[in-house]
């Protein structure tokens, strides 16, 4: 063990020692686990894979594509991307992890022909944040076409100034989403990079969610 790893454990702690690989995630889905998702489909309910391993996931799809069951979602496009075109095809829905706003219009026009093949309305996405992931920053080549406050909601409704919290004002341009106070401004920035098409995607998927859970009931 390194020196420095060594130094910070408590006297008389050490660390595991593992075979070679490959020795993690080798079970995949267990007979439980398998119970489980069958469960899960005969009462109806969304199947989450994004934290499985490649194996569990797999054999979860291979249960839902023996149903033709659409409830699975990859709520921040966290699951192989191998697997795409498997949840696409039952009808399910692949959001995108909250990235920088030039990253997550990529992605989303880079698997617009997929979702538009299979017909599956609107695009998702999903911040997961916590201490490891964070929230998306702020558009690196923005100064030509900033987010300018305030700015209005793509349905004409709302009017967004600069998010005050306290005595700290929040500019998405040079503070990203600080907090998810900004998520709004977020979508502000990436219209302004992609156009309302992505807005009303991103609008569409709070119904096509609905809608969803009412062809698993």
């Amino acid at each position: 063990m390194p020196d420095p790893i060594a130094g910070l454990l408590p006297p008389g702690v050490s660390l595991p020692l593992y075979p070679p690989a490959p020795h993690c995630n080798t079970r995949g889905l267990t007979a439980l686990g398998e119970h489980m998702i069958k469960g899960m489909i005969e009462r109806g309910m969304l199947v989450e894979i994004d934290h499985m391993s490649v194996k569990a996931a797999g054999r979860a799809l291979d249960l839902l594509e023996a149903a033709r069951y659409p409830g699975v979602i990859s709520s921040h496009s966290w699951t192989d991307p191998h697997y795409f075109e498997r949840v696409y095809a039952l009808g399910g829905m692949i959001n995108q992890y909250g990235h920088d706003a030039e990253h997550f219009v990529a992605e989303w026009a880079r698997t617009e022909p997929p979702r538009q093949q299979h017909g599956i309305a609107g695009y998702g996405y999903g911040l997961d944040v916590n201490g490891m992931g964070r929230l998306p920053g702020p558009r690196a080549a923005n100064a030509a076409d900033p987010v300018t406050y305030p700015f209005t909601s793509f349905d004409g409704g709302v009017s967004f100034d600069r998010l005050r919290t306290g005595e700290r004002v929040r500019d998405v341009n040079t503070d990203g989403v600080a907090n998810y106070g900004l998520v709004p401004d977020w979508i502000e920035d990436m219209r302004i990079i992609a156009g309302d098409e992505i807005v009303r995607d991103m609008a569409a998927r709070a119904s096509a969610c609905a809608a969803g859970s009412r062809r698993c009931s």
